[in-house]
């Protein structure tokens, strides 16, 4: 969502991680509009594993940094390490890369773009294959040709929630959505737009989100074909305990649809294009929460990458101050078990 609204030096560290065990039940991930079922709460014990390297690259989306440099060089000064990844948002009429971008182009970052493309009925699937939108997409194709470099982008992030105006339904009756096929049509005629204007060096990105509650859209009614995606993203929070919500583990919010993607295309990569947990102390309404930490909760997110998600070849911190403290840096100890796998990532994304 617009915005969501949301290294490396080869320096090998030791890391204490663990395997968390699964909640029970499901409860969905939650964005602006989730509001479903309940989970049920969650034990969790550690064991302590020795990680000396890891297969995929740390990024950020940094929001939340005053003074001078980009806020994701602040945001790589106070984590210690360099990030691979420079995350950010963009909306319907942006044309990027644009000048605030480019900083991090220029210091060896790769752009990933979550790209919104509008949330009116002047924006449905079916505008963009009757050729509506094309002088707007000639002039962002343009751009990109023009960059270069390798362009990740995930147009209609997230759009399996049923929060979004551009959910693909069977009826097709959300304002800025469409049917399934509506969808795939879209999709592809985006992709094929930019390849037949020269930018061949966006590579594009499915993004959906974890979630897989009755009122979300599958993954597999949607697919627009692995010859038209490059990667594929998965979004997904810990929300911690309170209302609607339980405190769940990163394997517990992600292995669904992880196993969804990887079924779909079994040799793509997966990003986790937006990732974060609260902090279990914060002040933000829902209940304190003493039997779990965030420093945990990234141990086990880093355990279970290494151990089970073997596609996934970058994740991407939500770091910012929204629904929740999502900052790495709301605890010492959660910024430290970030580091300790930061210095020992990989500062390009492996392929």
């Amino acid at each position: 969502m617009h915005p969501r609204t949301r290294v490396n030096p080869v320096l090998l560290v030791t890391v204490l991680v663990g395997a968390s065990a699964l909640l029970a039940a499901f409860v969905p991930n939650a964005d602006a509009g989730v509001n479903r079922a309940k989970a049920a709460s969650q034990k969790k014990t550690v064991t302590p594993t020795v990680v000396t390297t890891t297969p995929y690259a740390l990024g950020a989306y940094a929001s939340d940094f005053t003074g001078a440099g980009s806020q994701l060089s602040q945001f790589e000064s106070q984590l210690g390490a360099k990030v691979a990844v420079a995350s950010s948002f963009r909306g319907w009429g942006d044309v990027f890369p644009d000048p605030a971008q480019l900083p991090d182009s220029a210091t060896g970052h790769t752009l990933l773009v979550s790209w919104d493309l509008g949330a009116t009925a002047d924006t449905r699937f079916s505008t963009f294959t009757a050729h509506q939108h094309d002088a707007y997409l000639l002039q962002e194709a343009t751009a990109a040709r023009n960059y270069g470099k390798p362009l990740y982008v995930r147009p209609w992030p997230e759009m399996n929630g049923d929060w979004q105006a551009f959910q693909p339904t069977p009826d097709g009756s959300r304002p800025a959505g469409g049917t399934y096929a509506q969808f795939v049509a879209a999709w592809r005629y985006l992709v094929t737009f930019f390849r037949n204007h020269g930018a061949t060096n966006v590579k594009w990105v499915f993004n959906p989100t974890t979630d897989t509650y009755a009122e979300t859209t599958p993954v597999s009614r949607i697919w627009p074909g692995a010859g038209y995606v490059d990667v594929l993203g998965l979004d997904g929070y810990n929300w911690g305990t309170g209302g609607i919500f339980a405190w769940r583990s990163f394997a517990n919010i992600y292995s669904a649809q992880y196993q969804n993607l990887v079924a779909l295309a079994p040799t793509k990569p997966v990003w986790v294009c937006e990732v974060g947990s609260k902090e279990p102390g914060e002040d933000d309404g829902a209940p304190v929460d003493p039997a779990h930490t965030k420093s945990g909760w990234y141990q086990d997110m880093f355990a279970y990458l290494n151990t089970t998600a073997t596609r996934v070849r970058a994740v991407v911190l939500f770091d910012t101050r929204k629904e929740r403290d999502w900052r790495i840096s709301s605890s010492s100890d959660a910024l430290a078990a970030v580091h300790n796998v930061a210095v020992a990532a990989p500062g390009a994304v492996p392929s």
